[in-house]
């Protein structure tokens, strides 16, 4: 009898130990949500008037461009704004709280876009990769507990004689 009496108070202690023993273990769980998302990528120029081959592939950096990202909740409401300028080599780092106001944020639901041009003579945005519309970060390049890496772009300014107003209008004029 005085068996059965101790059963209830050793079954007590024994789930004291478990409840304990999970609390431990749950508090060495990583968590794998960065506080942070870097959106990262390059400004470049491209000149029209160089032959295709330069064109297309000997795009100059551009130092002290801007780039903005604006980042939305999950009713579509723009929650944060952030800009970076290049650097010497044209490229960008946008750190992304993933947290504003307690609304989370995820990479999918931001655009990244051209702000500014650091070189006057070559400041007419193109929507190459979304440069003017607007691009989501989705190329995730780096990941680990504490920060995720996205790349977009680049991104493209050209010189004003390369700006093409109304493409579509001179197609149908017949020129």
């Amino acid at each position: 009898m005085a068996r059965i009496r101790g059963m209830p108070m050793l079954a007590l202690l024994a789930a004291a130990v478990v409840i304990a023993a999970a609390a431990r273990a749950e508090a060495r769980v990583p968590d794998y949500h960065p506080s942070t998302f870097t959106v990262t990528g390059q400004v470049q120029c491209q000149d029209c008037t160089k032959n295709w081959n330069a064109y297309a592939y000997n795009a100059r950096p551009i130092p002290g461009s801007v780039v903005g990202i604006t980042c939305k909740d999950d009713r579509e409401r723009p929650v944060y704004y952030g800009s970076d300028a290049t650097d010497g080599q044209g490229v960008f780092n946008v750190e992304v709280p993933s947290k504003v106001n307690g609304c989370d944020l995820t990479a999918s639901r931001c655009l990244v876009r051209l702000a500014s041009s650091g070189d006057p003579g070559c400041a007419v945005p193109t929507n190459f990769n979304g440069g003017t519309a607007g691009e989501k970060p989705s190329r995730l390049t780096h990941f680990s507990p504490d920060r995720a890496t996205y790349a977009v772009g680049p991104y493209y300014y050209t010189l004003p004689r390369c700006d093409v107003k109304d493409d579509a209008a001179a197609c149908s004029s017949g020129y």
